[in-house]
């Protein structure tokens, strides 16, 4: 409105698109093939430390993660809090499916309704 109308952009034309010439990139002088393959080893090992130790760290965090989401849901939505805190609590307590199972199969069992 008070400035200058926007100019329309140029579109390059072909002979533009000629003049450019590609050129591959500069070599980079490597003393063998043996120290590249030194060089991406260490880094795979490198690599390979650090997902070992995040998952170390996610092994002992995400238990108290559940169960600390389990405590905010607790109030909105009983069922839903109760069952997060049961299971960041058997998570931190190391209890497998399989001991889950046969705590099931010992109280039916117990009650007699098994076999």
């Amino acid at each position: 409105m008070f400035g200058k109308s926007p100019r329309e952009p140029q579109k390059p034309t072909m002979s533009d698109l000629k003049d450019i010439e590609l050129s591959p990139p500069p070599a980079i002088n490597l003393k063998s093939p043996q120290d590249t393959l030194l060089q991406t080893e260490n880094v795979v090992v490198e690599q390979n430390e650090l997902v070992s130790t995040v998952e170390k760290i996610s092994r002992i965090v995400s238990p108290y993660f559940v169960a600390v989401v389990g405590l905010s849901l607790y109030e909105n939505n009983f069922l839903i809090g109760t069952v997060l805190i049961l299971v960041g609590i058997l998570s931190l307590l190391k209890v497998s499916t399989k001991d889950v199972g046969d705590f099931l199969e010992w109280l039916k069992n117990f009650l007699g309704l098994g076999k």
